[in-house]
């Protein structure tokens, strides 16, 4: 496999062999010093890893991919932070995709590979007025696990679907080079440009599906995009277009 090298993301990396999590580590780091641009965290095992909105993220000891980015995306302002979520989002998916088939996103920072979940991202950003100082994105990618708790409802691995094991260290590299080709195209102000590209390798988009909100509701809609804030946009049978936060809808997968 040709890989393009990235020329500062990953650059400098520290690898833990255990930790809490990652994104914590790093965070942490920010609170300490000045890392440099695209610093790495990563690790064969966490200990407390978490995905989006709080939720825990599971991985057997040195089987998958575990990581942390540090940027500093001066001058993106926290109204447009979710950006972020889509450079991030939109790295994973290319190396998925050079894996498996079909890969998409699902609103606001998972992969999937079908109906199944096969990646999760969370980005946790540092805030200075109106400026976002420095922004970290964690990565966990299953790459060689092959047994998930049942508790779990739709996981997935690259190994299980290509029935054969990956080099993480390559994936890593993958990975560094296309989050920093992302991450140009966002200071270069391609915005419109990632929101397109992003909105079009989504997850069920333009499908009639069933959502759930307030806990138990249901609604029957299509996804129809996002909004300059990150909300997730779906038109309901009514054809008006409704637009939800993270923790106000959820899938019927």
């Amino acid at each position: 496999m040709n890989i393009t090298e990235a020329l500062f993301t990953g650059i400098n990396s520290i690898y833990l062999p255990e930790i809490d999590s990652t994104n914590l580590f790093a965070m942490n780091l920010l609170s300490k010093t000045n890392p440099p641009e695209g610093t790495c965290v990563y690790t064969a095992y966490q200990s407390a890893g978490r995905g989006q909105i709080g939720r825990f993220w599971y991985s057997s000891d040195g089987k998958n991919l575990l990581i942390s980015y540090i940027f500093y995306p001066k001058p993106l302002k926290a109204i447009d932070q979710f950006i972020l979520n889509i450079i991030s989002g939109l790295a994973v998916r290319d190396v998925v995709g050079m894996y498996c088939d079909n890969v998409k996103i699902k609103w606001p920072n998972d992969i999937y590979v079908d109906d199944k979940k096969i990646a999760g991202i969370l980005v946790q950003n540092i805030l200075r007025g109106t400026d976002i100082k420095a922004t970290v994105i964690g990565i966990g990618l299953n790459v060689n696990e092959q047994h998930f708790p049942s508790e779990i409802p739709n996981p997935v691995s690259i190994s299980q679907i290509t029935s054969k094991s990956h080099d993480l260290a390559e994936i890593r590299q993958l990975l560094s080079s296309k989050l920093e080709f992302y991450f140009m195209k966002m200071k270069y102000g391609h915005h419109e440009w990632l929101k397109e590209t992003y909105i079009n390798t989504m997850y069920r988009i333009n499908e009639t599906a069933n959502f759930k909100t307030d806990g138990e509701t249901i609604i029957f809609g299509k996804i129809r995009g996002v909004n300059e804030q990150g909300k997730l946009l779906i038109q309901v049978e009514s054809e008006d277009v409704l637009a939800f936060g993270f923790r106000e809808i959820g899938y019927v997968i």
